[in-house]
This record gives structure tokens, sequence and C-alpha cells, in this order.
């Protein structure tokens, strides 16, 4: 009896040693093994709240992983269940259990290529957001019309319009369904890369006096009063320090940090809004950059002289999202347009766009000209022709059409 008990000890024993054994082989195996002899990697989405079980589950579903149950318990293990990130990221088959652990928990996630073109209307930026899947329209609208919003930016206007700085963004994966705290997070990160690109220009310009520009007051006739005696022009009294950077020379930023400079607490409200809706004036009105700075001293002197600015896509954006073109007769003397700048005098109520870096420079620094006019060359080549009298202009304008296609306008 007692040889017997001694030969099923020694037996349990060596059973128990194989199955350590055993069991050993099969954690190094995990450990060691691939999911796939392929190491192709692939792009792996984790939602925001999403379970350990969850996250296991799916990376074997798609092939990255052997086991959901023996990657749950490598995680717990290691204590990361709750360092798994939100996002994107790039997986492979072809990675050991670990290296796929670390991925999730602490490696890098994908980003995105956002590219927003200047000059585009809110609802333009907002169309293009939404088509990326980034932000509901109706969601984005909300944020950027929200006055707690406007204030927290110091956006003095009754919407985000000229502050959606357009820049080429890296982000993240978006939400799914995208929310509004989405919307919002990516509306501020918009407006902080307009302070953080246009820092150069407020730090180099007076403080509390900067670039002033006082508009003509409201008038329905066609010669709108003169400016008050005392009021300046963009550029008149302010002057780039040395070393300034030009747009090329500054560097773009990671989208989400909300670091460097904020807004400036000693610009001038007043000057702040009029630089920016004239910047986005010279933004639509001309893609030719040596043209920016002549733009912006067409309208400055016709500011000057109280004339009115007839800036045609003042108009386009008055008329809204459903404008299709062209403009009509009706619409160019149409005062109920608050943005009709051929019915109403002086700078219109609002940016009508978000302007790069460079028409912001032009509008603070508008050069120094006797033009009052300019039309399209016609040419194909995005360029003007300035003139300095009516009858010059009218001229240019002949010629202007005289190009123009059989039929065209």
């Amino acid at each position: 009896m007692k040889r017997f008990l001694r030969n099923i000890c020694f037996l349990l024993l060596a059973l128990a040693a194989c199955g350590s054994a055993l069991a050993a082989w099969d954690a190094h195996h995990f450990l060691t093994t691939p999911a796939s002899a392929e190491n192709k990697e692939t792009l792996f989405s984790i939602r925001h709240g999403a379970s350990l079980e969850r996250v296991a589950a799916d990376l074997a579903a798609a092939g990255v992983i052997a086991d959901a149950r023996r990657f749950r318990l490598l995680a717990l293990l290691r204590n990361a269940q709750g360092r798994i990130q939100a996002g994107e990221f790039l997986v492979s088959g072809g990675w050991t259990p670990g290296r796929v652990l670390d991925q999730i928990t602490s490696g890098r996630p994908f980003l995105h290529r956002l590219l927003v073109r200047e000059g585009l209307s809110w609802w333009e930026t907002a169309n293009a957001l939404e088509q990326q899947g980034f932000i509901l329209f109706e969601d984005f609208n909300a944020v950027i019309h929200d006055p707690a919003f406007l204030r927290e930016h110091h956006i003095p206007f009754g919407n985000a319009e000229g502050f959606l700085f357009p820049e080429t963004y890296f982000l993240r994966g978006p939400r799914t369904p995208p929310d509004k705290k989405q919307a919002r997070d990516i509306a501020s990160m918009m407006v902080r890369m307009f302070w953080r690109r246009t820092a150069p220009l407020w730090n180099s310009l007076p403080p509390r006096q900067g670039v002033v520009l006082t508009a003509a007051g409201r008038a329905a006739s066609h010669q709108a009063p003169p400016l008050p005696a005392n009021s300046t022009l963009p550029g008149a009294n302010a002057t780039l320090t040395p070393g300034c950077p030009l747009p090329e020379d500054l560097p773009a930023k990671d989208a989400w940090k909300d670091d460097g400079p904020q807004q400036p607490s000693d610009v001038d409200e007043t000057a702040l809004s009029r630089l920016v809706i004239l910047a986005s004036l010279v933004e639509k009105e001309t893609g030719v950059p040596p043209e920016r700075p002549r733009v912006a001293g067409v309208y400055a002197n016709r500011l000057r002289l109280g004339m009115l600015l007839q800036c045609d896509p003042t108009i386009i954006y008055g008329l809204g999202p459903a404008f299709s073109g062209p403009i009509r007769r009706s619409q160019i003397r149409d005062p109920a347009n608050p943005y009709n700048t051929y019915a109403h005098a002086g700078l219109p109520p609002g940016p009508i766009c978000s302007p790069s870096l460079a028409s912001l420079l032009a509008a603070a620094l508008p050069e120094k000209h006797g033009f009052l006019y300019f039309v399209a060359t016609g040419q194909g080549d995005g360029g003007h022709v300035f003139s300095r009298t009516i009858s010059e202009h009218n001229a240019a304008v002949r010629r202007y059409r005289a190009r123009l296609p059989a039929g065209g306008d």
C-alpha cells in the first residue's frame, strides 16, 4: 500500500511537472509566435470606452492575435487593462501579442491628415469636416455660434467665421458617430491655431493701438460719408519687427496640442475685427500672393475716400450656402443683404471667410499706391489689372470681356 501511494504521488508530481512544462511552453509559444506569417500592417480602431474583452475579441476577429483569452490574461498580468487608448492604430498579425499590446497602450495613434483650405466659409469648412467623418454639420454650426464659445476664444463676432484657421491638421480618428464634444474640440483647435499662427503679427503691432480701421457709416446711397479725420488705415502706424516670420516660415504644429501662444490680451478688439474682415475680402478677391497687399491697398484707399467697396464676394457670402451664382443685378442692388458692399458703405458686418496668414499680413500692411479699381486680366493666371481712374478701369473691363468666350459675362 505504501509503495502504491508512493507511486501515485510520483505519478501526480510527474503529471504536474508535465502540465507546468506544457503550460510554460504554451505561454511561451503564444508570447513569441505571431498570429500570422504575413507581416502586413492594418488599421485597427478602438472606440472610446471599449472594454478589454471587446478589444481582445476584435483583435482576434481581425487576425491580429491568435487567442483573445490569452491576450486578456497577458494584459491583466501587465496591469495594462486600464491603459488601452481610444483611436486608430497600425497593427499586424505578424507581431507578437506583447508588441500588439504595447502598440494599443503606449503607441502613437494613427493621425489623419486634414487640409482646410484658405478662403472657406464656415459652412464650407463644416461640410468638408462632415464629409471626412469628423463632425456633424449641425453640431459644428451650433458650436461656432455659441456665445459661450465665442467669449471663451475672444471672438468679437456672432460666429467664428474668420477664425477657423486654414491649416493642415493631423487628427486622431473621429468618434463613431461624431458628437457635439468632438465638434467643439475641433472648432477650438482651429481657433487656437489662428491665435498661434498670428502671434507674430499681433506681437509686432503697438499694444492697444495696432491696426485701427474705422469703417464709414452705413449708407444706402452710392457715396458713403468720409472717414473721421482721426481715423487710420491698416499699416498707418504698424511696423513689423525684423525677423517676423512670414507664412512659409511658420511650421505646422500638432493640432491637438494646446500649447503655444494664445490670444493676446492687449489687442484692440476694433482693430482685430476690422483687420480680419478686410483680410477675408483680400483672400476672396485674389489667389495671387504678390497681389494681396495691392488689393488691400485698393480697399484702404476706397475707405479713406468714402467710396463703396463694391466687393462681389461679400454679396455672395450674404446670400448664404444656397447661392449657386451668377450674381444678378437685383442682388447687387438689394440693400436687404447686410453684406452687400454695393448697397452699404464701409466694411461688411463680419468676415466672409477664414483668411490665410498672408492675407492678414496684407490687411495689416497694405501697399501704398493710388489704385482704386481692379479687374481680372482674363488670361487665366488669376491676376488683375489695377487702375487709378474710372476711365482706365472701364478700358481694362472692356479688354477683360473681349477675352471671354462668346456668351461669357
